[in-house]
């Protein structure tokens, strides 16, 4: 499986307020202390598990939670009989290591990094320590990516203000307890702001990252990965991307990837352009631009897992609304898109994340996103099951009942 590393807000505003979401599914691997190995009862099927960071809005100075779901064989979402653990203050970014026995969440509120064995019953259960710091720039948002392999994890964090400082990739190994360890370059300082998740290939050899020079440009940075997981700049550094660049997405080919940039224009178009990546992993513009439509802020794109199917994430913009939806095209040989029929499909809230395992897609929404008065606290996680031609039907949806989701990771665990 690849990692799906994604950013989920509704526009500029939103993401400096809620922070940076992330999401990924984690493949199956061995067994070891705090794994899941008896989760699937001996030769059964892998037992599938999502977890739901949830920040404290009533209290910012509190910690947060991780909400806790299984995964039926039919693709259907429950609460464990444990529904959540807590995290540290304002949780905003989850991700799971490949081999499905490890979640970590990257905590704004007190620049720290939550560990958690998952358990044989599916239940988080915290590393020792608990927590570990944030090195690099501190109070900031974040997001997490870990490297396909599973030995390195990286916290992109991104200072508030566009203008302020510049951001910072915090850089750890994963131990063979699951346990994160600083490398020898603890932090990389960048002279560009990030605007989302470091993006790696699945070869985990090189990865991007979203961002811009100023208020108004548009850029990717892209880097190597070295032996000992330090990230070093490839020349040249950055490449040039449309204004609001906020992800990127490789399709599982290696060859394509999506830079997705939302309100590009007046007319606040979102933007999907395909950039090809080359043998050195550099990425070269194709000049081919896919638009969303107006006042549709995209934010987070997955592929399936033959790369025929795109599926982009989005929150239409306006002062009255919190109407979440996922955009469905269909991929060909070039990596050139084409907007399937429908075009897109409704998400229960104001949307934050997605991920896919198998032929499910799984999107989640908060209903505090957007500005419409009187919502409760609390979202949803919405099922759509990826049918002939890679078209989506949603069959079910579950109620969240933490105060703010902000993230979503899904685990495959033998």
């Amino acid at each position: 499986m690849m990692n799906r590393l994604f950013i989920g807000r509704s526009c500029a505003a939103f993401r400096i307020a809620v922070g940076t979401v992330m999401s990924s599914v984690a493949a199956c691997g061995g067994a070891g202390s705090g794994s899941a190995s008896g989760a699937s009862g001996g030769g059964g099927p892998p037992a599938v598990y999502a977890y739901v960071a949830s920040a404290n809005v009533g209290n910012g100075a509190v910690p947060g939670a991780v909400f806790q779901y299984s995964i039926g064989s039919d693709g259907s979402v429950a609460p464990l009989s444990i529904t959540s653990v807590p995290s540290g203050v304002t949780p905003k970014a989850v991700a799971s290591d490949p081999s499905g026995r490890y979640v970590y969440v990257a905590n704004e509120g007190d620049a720290t990094i939550s560990q958690y064995a998952v358990g044989a019953d599916g239940g988080l259960v915290a590393l020792s320590p608990a927590v570990v710091p944030i090195a690099g720039f501190q109070f900031a948002g974040y997001t997490v990516s870990i490297d396909p392999g599973g030995k390195f994890l990286y916290v992109v964090a991104s200072p508030r203000d566009p203008a302020g400082p510049s951001a910072t990739i915090a850089q750890y190994s994963i131990q063979s307890d699951g346990t994160l360890a600083s490398l020898a370059q603890a932090y990389l300082n960048l002279s560009v702001f990030a605007s989302g998740s470091l993006a790696i290939d699945s070869s985990g050899l090189y990865a991007y990252l979203p961002g811009a020079a100023s208020a108004s440009g548009g850029l990717v940075s892209q880097f190597s990965i070295n032996s000992d997981g330090t990230l070093t700049p490839l020349t040249p550094a950055t490449i040039a991307a449309t204004q609001g660049t906020i992800a990127v997405t490789i399709a599982p080919n290696g060859q394509t990837a999506y830079v997705i940039s939302t309100c590009i224009d007046s007319a606040c178009n979102g933007q999907i352009a395909r950039y090809t990546i080359g043998a050195n992993g550099t990425l070269t513009p194709t000049g081919v631009v896919t638009l969303t439509g107006t006042h549709v802020n995209p934010f987070e794109a997955v592929t399936d897992d033959s790369g025929s199917s795109l599926y982009l994430l989005t929150n239409a913009m306006g002062v009255d609304t919190n109407a979440g939806a996922v955009y469905q095209y269909a991929v060909d040989s070039t990596g050139a898109l084409a907007a399937d029929t429908p075009a897109s499909l409704n998400v229960a809230s104001g949307a934050v994340a997605e991920s896919i395992n198998r032929n499910n897609l799984y999107a989640l929404s908060a209903n505090a996103i957007g500005f419409v008065s009187g919502q409760p606290p609390g979202g949803h996680i919405d099922h759509y099951v990826i049918g002939s031609g890679g078209l989506l039907t949603k069959v079910g949806t579950t109620t969240v009942t933490g105060s703010l989701p902000t993230s979503m990771t899904l685990v495959v665990a033998h």
